[in-house]
């Protein structure tokens, strides 16, 4: 089956269901909503009853992306409820938030324990890592997952509406780090134009993704830099904050507001002269979250992070390991809590 036949298929499977299920990532960032808020209007337009979920959703840090205040942090009842459900932007079925029901669900119908469920279709654009949707469309060489919803609507001849133009935009822009990221394809440049033409608001878009830095996200750009070290030999650049440091820098509502402050940061060190890889780690909830970054052809990111049970894309990937951040006389050490 090819892409168009895939994605016509995704749309017969869509619009044939009375109830859709709508997943985006576990703490999800702009181009997971914007994917979600694209597939709400979608159905809307087709008089579809739908529930949007994403775990740990930042309250308010999102509140100009389109049908983002319908997307619910509170976990569907029942998944037999409905007749489909649509992942976008998960990388994995981990971070769906809900992975031990659906393993349950899918294993339910594989036994014959019960008679039906819900057919599961996956828009992604990260690198593979398990196949478990019936119709999976991973586009890994797309910028975000938002681009592979716009080819969805060309493929089945669907309008772009102003709503879900903002919503394609949202996601080329942020994902791409406003194009200035090696992902910046020509295809990616051509089809932001074409939602600009349908009515998406650049400015809108810049004023609440670039034009939004706090005083107090500065100080965390401060302190990242001042950790920061460079490998010359290996062309590694690392750095980290610690827990009491982000405390010490950002009261807790700041954090909130600031939900693309680290990727931004670590995007920056992958810019910087004589860095292959940048390296950035950060302690959370008594985890240590990783973010990689790479401008270099020949590097494979996701491949590494994997290494840690992470996942992503070539040139930018991530992971998480439970554990606290030690500073030693050769950089940053990850331990177990225990220790």
């Amino acid at each position: 089956m090819n892409l168009t036949e895939k994605l016509q298929l995704a749309y017969f499977k869509i619009r044939s269901g009375a109830r859709i299920l709508i997943i985006g990532h576990t703490s999800p960032d702009a181009d997971a909503l914007a994917s979600i808020g694209a597939i709400l209007e979608i159905s809307s337009s087709l008089g579809l009853s739908t529930y949007a979920y994403a775990a740990k959703k930042m309250v308010g840090a999102y509140s100009f992306i389109p049908n983002e205040d319908s997307i619910s942090t509170e976990e569907p009842d029942d998944l037999l409820a409905f007749d489909t459900i649509i992942i976008l932007d998960c990388g994995s079925i981990s971070r769906t938030g809900l992975e031990a029901r659906l393993r349950t669900l899918l294993q339910a119908a594989q036994a014959g324990r019960i008679s039906r469920r819900p057919y599961i279709i996956e828009f992604d654009h990260h690198s593979p890592q398990e196949t478990y949707a019936d119709l999976e469309i991973r586009l890994s060489d797309k910028a975000s997952t938002t681009e592979i919803i716009y080819h969805f609507l060309k493929a089945n001849n669907l309008a772009v509406s102003k709503v879900v133009a903002n919503c394609i935009l949202i996601g080329l822009m942020t994902d791409t780090g406003h194009f200035l990221h090696a992902n910046s394809s020509r295809e990616a440049l051509a089809i932001a134009s074409e939602m600009l033409l349908r009515g998406a608001s650049l400015p809108k878009i810049i004023e609440n993704t670039v034009n939004n830095k706090s005083f107090p996200a500065l100080k965390v750009w401060g302190r990242a830099l001042e950790n920061m070290r460079l490998d010359p030999a290996t062309g590694l650049a690392f750095s980290a904050l610690t827990a009491d440091e982000l405390t010490e820098l950002l009261a807790p509502t700041d954090i909130k507001a600031e939900a693309d402050l680290f990727g931004d940061i670590v995007s920056f060190l992958s810019t910087l002269s004589g860095v292959s890889v940048a390296l950035l780690l950060r302690e959370e909830d008594g985890r240590v979250k990783g973010s990689l970054r790479t401008t270099a052809d020949d590097i494979d990111l996701a491949h590494i992070a994997q290494n840690w049970g992470g996942g992503g894309h070539k040139k930018a990937a991530g992971f998480t390991i439970e554990g606290h951040l030690l500073r030693t006389e050769n950089g940053w050490k990850v331990v177990k809590i225990s220790q």
